[in-house]
């Protein structure tokens, strides 16, 4: 989940301040509503989940076991029914599909192969929902966001058990800054990526993780 569906849920349906319990916030259409979308055949992993702010649409990507085909799905944020799909096999460009994140300056997803090359970012044009060409980083990438604020992209890496490598890139893909944190996990279990005002947030499979812009971690 990026930046965009954060802020399509607090936006367009108002949700009130946690000032009290998760289970009293009552949302008109509950993410979890996403579980009840029919998979096409093929498909049997839903791996990145975005909000094209353009197209008012949320996009989910979905692939197989072998990461030669994926479908991306864009769905009405109002009724949660399908309204487009595209089908891939691209198993050298898109790959696994790690995380999905909608940069809405250039009207682009990127999603990371993470699984065939670790080293590519590949854009994918909104609008034709044309796949382009990779891009390659010096660095492994895995779990990845767009910070709209910053402008920024943010690339979350597990090389090791229980470390986390956070590169940060500017729009042109030149990195920025790094750090090292302590995630506090056993295996290299990563997911989503949620970037915004340089703060950044992920999940273990035990944990959330918040990392603000000078590399302060804090885990609950």
């Amino acid at each position: 989940m990026d930046q965009g569906v954060i802020d399509y849920i607090a936006n367009v349906f108002d949700i009130p301040k946690l000032t009290q319990h998760v289970s009293v916030v009552q949302m008109p259409l509950p993410l979890s509503r996403l579980a009840e979308i029919p998979l096409d055949s093929g498909v049997n992993q839903c791996q990145g989940f975005c909000y094209n702010s353009k197209k008012d649409v949320f996009v989910l990507a979905c692939i197989n076991s072998e990461n030669t085909k994926q479908i991306i799905y864009e769905i009405s944020p109002t009724t949660f029914k399908v309204v487009a799909k595209y089908e891939y096999s691209h198993k050298k460009l898109l790959g696994h599909m790690n995380t999905l994140t909608y940069n809405p300056n250039n009207n682009r997803y990127y999603t990371t192969n993470a699984v065939v090359d670790g080293y590519i970012v590949t854009p994918i044009e909104a609008d034709s929902m044309i796949v382009e060409a990779p891009i390659r980083l010096k660095e492994k990438v895995f779990n990845f966001a767009f910070d709209k604020d910053r402008n920024e992209y943010v690339s979350i890496v597990p090389l090791t058990n229980s470390h986390r490598t956070i590169n940060y890139y500017d729009s042109n893909f030149n990195k920025i800054k790094t750090y090292k944190i302590d995630a506090e996990h056993t295996d290299l279990n990563n997911n989503g990526a949620y970037a915004g005002n340089g703060n950044t947030i992920f999940t273990t499979l035990t944990t959330f993780v918040f990392v603000d812009e000078e590399g302060g971690c804090e885990k609950y």
